[in-house]
C-alpha cells in the first residue's frame, strides 16, 4: 500500500503535460520502477539531475494517421436514430422452389459461355440491383477511407447489436454464424428431413457431412457440438496457417472428423484432381455421398473490398461444383458469398436453382451488417445434375487458364430474364440485404465521428439469440481433464461399485451340464466371437477414455494402464473390448495389424446406453466405431470396429461362415472375415454368449401361435411383445445384468470347433454339443 500511495504522488507531482504522455505510455508498474531507481519528478534524469525531465514516451501511431499527430476526428455532435435499423428475431426465410427439369445439356451450355475483357469495377452493375443502393454501398465504403482502421474497429463493435455474441462456446465467429443459419432453416443441417418432412438419415446410419474451404474449422466444431459422434465430417481446406485446428475444438471432438486434402495434398479446390479425389475418398466410407455440405471460403480483398465479387468468381464456382461432386440425392448445401450483382454470379445461383428443389439466400443476424456477406442455402438435390457438374468443370479449366480474357457470363442472360419469379427474387435479394448494408456502414461511420454512442439493444439481442439458437449462455473453455477416479465417480457412483464390476469374471462354458444349468431359453442369448488371447493384453477388459488421446484398459493387475496403441477414441466413453489381431493375406505374405473390437458400451463419447437392450446398445456400438474409423486415412493402420451380434439360435450359420486359414507359421486355424473391403480377419478363439433379457423374465415360443411371448418369472405373468402391458419395466437387461451373467467358451483346441469330430475329452464341450442343444431346446 505504500508503495502504491508513493506511485500516485509520482503522478500527481509530474506536469499535467507528462501526465498526459505518461498516462499513454507507462503504467503504474512502470513508474514505480523508475522510483526505485532514483528518479524524481520534475528533475532531469542524469547523476547531476541534467538532461531529460520525463521519459521517452513509448512509440504511438493511430492506426495510419502520420507519427506525431494528435488531433482526432471525432465530432462529439454526431448522433444516430436507433428507429433506422430494424432487428428481427429470428430472421425471416424467403424460399424459391424449382419442380421445372432443366432441358440443356452440354453442348447447349457451352454456348452460354461469354468472354470479354476482365471487370475492374461493380459501378455499371444495376440489372439485378436497384442503381440507387448500388451507388449507396459503394459511397458509403469510400468514406472508410478517410476514417482511422483502429477507430473503424471499434465502432464496428460498438454498433453492431450482435457483436457480443462473438465466439460464444466456440474457436470463432464461423461456428455461431452456423448455429444460426442452422436455427433459422428449421436446424435441416442438423436434423435434416425431406420435403415429406421425414429423416433422410435412416436407420444406423450416421448423418455424413463435408466442410469445405473451411479452415480453421469453426462450422464443422458446430456441428459436431450438436450431434458429437453421431455425425462424421469430411473436411477440405487449403493447407497453411489457416488449417483445421483440431486441437482448438473444444465444444465438439475431431474424433469423428476427417480432413482431406485431395491427390495434390494442398487443399487447392481450384484443382479439379483435388475435387475428384476428395469425392473418391468420401465415397469410399459413404457410396450415397454425404447429407449435407458446407462451404465457408473466403480470402482478405484488403484496398479492394468493393469488387471482392469479381475476385471471388472462381471461388463461389468451385465450392458449388464441389458440393454437387459430393452430395448425395436429396442432400443439401451452403455457401456464403458476397454480392451477387454480376451476370456471372447469379447464372451461377440460377444453375444451383436447376440443381435443387428450393434455394434461399439468406443474411444471419451473425453476420456483422454493414458488410456484403450473404449465404446461398440450396435444399433436397435432384437426381441428374451430371451435365451441370461437367459444365462448371468446363468453366473452372477455362479459369484456370491465363488468357487474357475472362469468362464474364455462364449463362445465357435470356434465360434468366425469362424466368421472371428468380429474376425478382434476386433482385429484391441484393436491394434489401443492400439498403441494410448501408445503414450498417452509415452506422458504422457514426459511431466512428462519435465514441460516445452504444448501442443498448447488444445485452438483449445476444440472450435472445442464445436462446433460440440452443447455444449456452457461458465463456469458451477447455475440455476438462478429469483422472479416471472422477470419471467414474461421477458416472458410475450411484449405479453399481465399478472397482468389484470390473473384477468379475465371465462363467465358463466346459460341459454339455453347464449348457442345461445356465442357459434357460435360446431365445434370449446372442454372442460375439472373441479372439484366442495370446498376450495379456488381448483379453477382454473394459477400456475408458476421459480426456482427448488417452485411453487406458483395465488389466488384471486390478489397475488402468494405458493402452499402447494410438486409437482416436471420443472422450468420456467407457466400453467392454478387446485388442485383437486382425489379418491379411495367408502364410508366408501374411500381415497382421491390431484392432480394436468393441463387444457391448456402457458411455459413448459422453452418450450413456447402458440402459438401453442389447441388440440396440450394440447398434449404437457398431455406429461409434463408423463414426471414429479412419480404414482409409494414409498412414493409419489401426482399427476401432463392432463386434457382430449373431442370435444363439443361429450358431450354425456362424460356424459355417468360418474357413479355415493358414497363418504365417504355416499352422492351420479356422477364422472369420471381418466383412471389409480390405479382406481381412480374424481368428476366434471362443464366443461370449450374452442375455438379452432380464434375469426375472424368460422368453418362450407358443405353440398354439408360432409367437415369441415373455414370461414374468416373478409375477406368474405372460404377455406377447406386442400387447406388453405399460407398467410393465425392464424386461431388456442393462449392460450390468448383461454383463454379469456373460457366459463364455473357450476353444482349447481346433477339434472342439469342428463339425463332427472325433471327441477327445468327453468332460469338454464341442461344436455339435452347442448345436444339439440348441436343436433341443427350439424344438421344446
Amino acid at each position: 500500500m505504500e508503495e502504491e500511495n508513493s506511485e500516485t504522488e509520482l503522478y500527481e507531482s509530474a506536469p499535467k503535460k507528462m501526465k498526459t504522455e505518461w498516462s499513454r505510455s507507462y503504467s503504474k508498474k512502470a513508474m514505480q520502477m523508475m522510483r526505485k531507481m532514483g528518479y524524481e519528478a520534475d528533475k532531469g534524469l542524469g547523476k547531476q539531475n541534467q538532461g531529460r525531465l520525463e521519459p521517452v514516451v513509448a512509440f504511438q501511431q493511430d492506426g495510419r494517421k502520420g507519427l506525431g499527430l494528435k488531433q482526432g476526428t471525432f465530432q462529439i455532435g454526431d448522433q444516430w436514430d436507433i428507429t433506422t435499423e430494424e432487428i428481427f428475431i429470428p430472421e425471416s426465410v424467403s424460399w424459391i422452389s424449382n419442380q421445372e427439369c432443366f432441358t440443356y445439356d452440354l453442348k447447349d451450355m457451352k454456348d452460354f459461355i461469354k468472354l470479354g475483357r476482365r471487370k475492374t469495377t461493380l459501378n455499371d452493375e444495376t440489372l439485378f440491383v436497384d442503381s440507387n443502393i448500388l451507388e449507396g454501398i459503394l459511397s458509403a465504403k469510400t468514406v472508410f477511407d478517410n476514417l482511422n482502421e483502429n477507430d473503424l474497429r471499434r465502432a464496428r463493435s460498438r454498433s453492431n447489436p450482435f457483436e457480443t455474441l462473438r465466439s460464444s462456446i466456440f474457436q470463432n465467429r464461423a461456428a455461431v454464424k452456423m448455429a444460426n443459419i442452422d436455427s433459422m432453416l428449421d436446424f435441416m443441417f442438423t436434423n435434416p428431413k425431406d420435403k415429406y418432412g421425414n429423416s433422410i438419415v435412416h436407420g444406423n446410419e450416421l448423418l455424413y457431412f463435408a466442410d469445405i474451404c473451411a479452415g480453421p474449422g469453426g462450422f464443422s466444431e458446430y456441428i459436431l457440438y450438436r450431434k458429437a459422434w453421431e455425425a462424421k465430417g469430411f473436411g477440405f481446406t487449403l493447407k497453411g496457417p489457416n488449417d483445421f485446428k483440431l486441437d482448438k475444438f473444444f465444444a465438439g471432438s475431431p474424433e469423428s472428423f476427417d480432413p482431406y486434402y485431395g491427390v495434390n495434398n494442398d487443399g487447392d479446390i481450384y484443382v479439379e484432381a483435388n475435387q475428384d479425389t476428395l469425392n473418391e475418398y468420401v465415397r469410399k466410407h459413404t457410396a450415397a455421398g454425404v447429407h449435407f455440405v458446407m462451404a465457408d471460403g473466403g480470402f482478405s480483398v484488403e484496398g479492394e473490398e468493393n469488387i471482392q465479387e469479381i475476385l471471388s468468381k472462381q471461388l463461389y464456382l468451385c465450392q458449388c461444383l464441389t458440393a454437387l461432386k459430393l452430395l448425395r440425392t436429396n442432400g443439401s448445401f451452403v455457401v456464403k458469398l458476397f454480392d451477387i450483382f454480376t451476370t456471372f454470379s447469379v447464372g451461377l445461383v440460377y444453375l444451383m436453382y436447376k440443381c435443387f428443389d428450393q434455394i434461399a439466400i439468406i443474411k444471419p443476424n451473425s453476420s456483422r451488417p454493414a458488410n456484403s456477406e450473404r449465404y446461398l442455402v440450396c435444399k433436397w438435390k435432384k437426381e441428374d445434375t451430371h451435365d451441370i457438374c461437367t459444365y462448371l468443370n468446363l468453366i473452372n479449366n477455362i479459369l484456370n487458364e491465363e488468357n487474357e480474357e475472362d469468362v464474364l457470363d455462364i449463362v445465357d442472360l435470356e434465360l434468366i430474364l425469362q424466368d421472371k419469379p428468380f429474376f425478382d427474387y434476386i433482385k429484391e435479394s441484393n436491394d434489401s440485404i443492400g439498403q441494410n448494408q448501408i445503414i450498417g456502414l452509415k452506422k458504422i461511420t457514426a459511431f466512428c465521428n462519435n465514441p460516445q454512442l452504444k448501442e443498448i439493444r447488444q445485452s438483449e439481442c445476444r440472450r435472445k439469440c442464445l436462446d433460440l439458437w440452443n447455444l449456452p449462455d457461458k465463456l469458451r473453455q477447455a475440455p476438462e481433464n478429469k483422472s479416471i477416479e472422477q470419471f467414474l465417480e461421477e458416472f458410475l457412483s450411484t449405479w453399481f461399485e465399478h472397482k468389484d464390476f470390473f473384477n468379475s469374471a465371465a462363467s465358463d462354458l466346459l460341459s454339455s451340464e453347464d449348457l442345461n444349468k445356465k442357459i434357460e431359453s435360446v431365445y434370449d442369448w446372442y454372442f460375439v466371437p472373441v479372439g484366442r488371447r495370446e498376450t495379456n493384453a488381448n483379453a477382454c477388459s473394459f477400456f475408458i477414455c476421459t480426456t482427448r488421446g488417452k485411453l487406458f484398459r483395465y488389466t488384471d493387475m486390478r489397475k488402468w494402464e494405458p493402452v499402447d496403441y494410438m486409437f482416436e477414441i471420443s472422450p468420456k466413453s467407457l466400453f467392454y473390448g478387446e485388442l485383437v489381431f486382425e489379418y491379411s493375406g495367408e502364410g508366408r505374405t501374411q500381415t497382421r495389424v491390431c484392432g480394436l473390437h468393441i463387444i457391448d458400451a456402457i458411455i459413448l463419447g459422453g452418450r450413456d446406453i447402458r440402459r438401453s437392450p442389447l441388440v440396440e446398445r450394440l447398434h449404437m456400438c457398431a455406429k461409434f466405431a463408423n463414426s471414429v474409423n479412419k480404414p482409409f486415412k494414409e498412414g493409419n493402420t489401426l482399427t476401432i470396429r463392432s463386434k457382430q451380434l449373431y442370435r444363439l439360435e443361429d450358431v450354425k450359420n456362424f460356424f459355417s461362415e468360418m474357413r479355415p486359414y493358414i497363418l504365417k507359421d504355416n499352422s492351420s486355424r479356422l477364422g472369420i472375415s471381418l466383412n471389409n473391403s480390405e479382406g481381412k480377419f480374424f481368428v476366434p478363439g471362443g464366443i461370449l454368449l450374452l442375455c438379452e433379457i432380464c434375469h426375472n423374465f424368460v422368453s418362450l415360443m407358443s405353440k398354439s401361435q408360432n409367437m415369441l411371448y415373455y414370461y414374468d418369472k416373478g409375477k406368474k405373468l405372460s404377455f406377447f411383445k406386442d400387447r406388453m402391458p405399460v407398467d410393465i419395466q425392464n424386461i431388456y437387461a442393462s449392460f450390468r445384468n448383461s454383463f454379469a451373467r456373460r457366459l463364455i467358451w473357450r476353444w482349447t483346441n481346433t477339434c472342439q470347433v469342428e463339425e463332427n469330430s472325433n471327441r477327445v475329452d468327453p468332460n469338454v464341450l464341442y461344436r455339435d454339443d452347442l448345436t444339439s442343444f440348441i436343436i433341443y431346446k427350439l424344438n421344446m
